[in-house]
Formats: structure tokens, C-alpha cells, sequence
């Protein structure tokens, strides 16, 4: 996983912007993902309003350590096991990255620039390689009991 310098400043700094109202943004996270599959929503059986301030909390944790690669993947591995034990499959991490592509547009569009966009982009793949690595390991990788 590596982000350009240029990449990590561009999240945090919208990330902060983001930050002021972790409420609505998580809310506007959710609201897009159950637009694109409502069938995501059985995933869930804790009230939303916990869900979204926890969603936007542990993005800002990521976020806060992007330039720590070592230090941030096991973290994001972890993330990605539990994420497999609530019922996440491979293809809900193309439908969360298009609901953060929404949740981005709608609440920073007089700053979202396609750098910006490209940025929050890089890093969501490069997490969500990361994640479905340790969640969908290569058979060669498989540990045998």
C-alpha cells in the first residue's frame, strides 16, 4: 500500500472538512450504499446513527495513518476479518466505493476536484486490496491445518 505524499494531504485535508459533522456523513454514506443495494441494509442490526459516527471514526483512524503502511495494515486486516464475520462479500467493496464516491460528491462539492476524487480513490483501493487479501487469501496463501 503506498500513497503518494501529495495523496495522504489531499484526504486528510477533505477528511477534516468531513469531520465537522461525522453524523451527516456517515448518514450520507449509508443512505448512497443502501441506494446502490438495499440488500446491504440487512447487514447491519445496530441503530444507524451509532453505525455512522463508528463508520466515520474508524475512516478518520485510517486516514490518520496513511503514511504508516506497516503500522495501518494489520489494522485493515483486522477490519477485513471482522467485515467477513458480519456477512461482507467481495463485491460489497465495489458498491462501498461507489457509495463514497456519492457521500464525497454530495458533501464536498464546491471542493471536489477530480484530483481530490482520484486521491480519496488510490487510497480506498489501495485499503480495500489490503482487506480483500486478508479476507479472500489466494489459495497458495490458505493456511492447512
Amino acid at each position: 500500500m503506498s500513497l503518494s505524499r501529495d495523496d495522504i494531504d489531499l484526504v486528510r485535508t477533505s477528511y477534516i472538512r468531513l469531520s465537522g459533522d461525522l453524523q451527516r456523513a456517515g448518514d450520507v454514506f449509508y443512505e448512497k450504499l443502501f441506494e446502490l443495494a438495499p440488500e446491504t441494509r440487512n447487514l447491519f442490526v445496530v441503530d444507524m446513527s451509532t453505525q455512522s459516527v463508528k463508520l466515520m471514526s474508524t475512516l478518520g483512524l485510517v486516514v490518520s495513518q496513511l503514511q504508516n503502511a506497516e503500522e495501518l495494515e494489520p489494522l485493515v486486516r483486522d477490519l477485513a476479518l471482522r467485515h467477513l464475520a458480519y456477512g461482507v462479500e467481495r463485491a460489497h467493496y465495489a458498491l462501498v466505493r461507489q457509495a463514497l464516491i456519492k457521500m464525497l460528491e454530495t458533501l464536498l462539492e464546491d471542493t471536489l476536484s477530480d484530483e481530490l476524487l482520484s486521491a480519496w480513490m488510490h487510497a480506498y483501493d489501495s485499503l480495500a486490496d489490503v482487506m480483500l487479501e486478508a479476507a479472500y487469501p489466494a489459495p497458495s496463501q490458505q493456511v492447512t491445518v
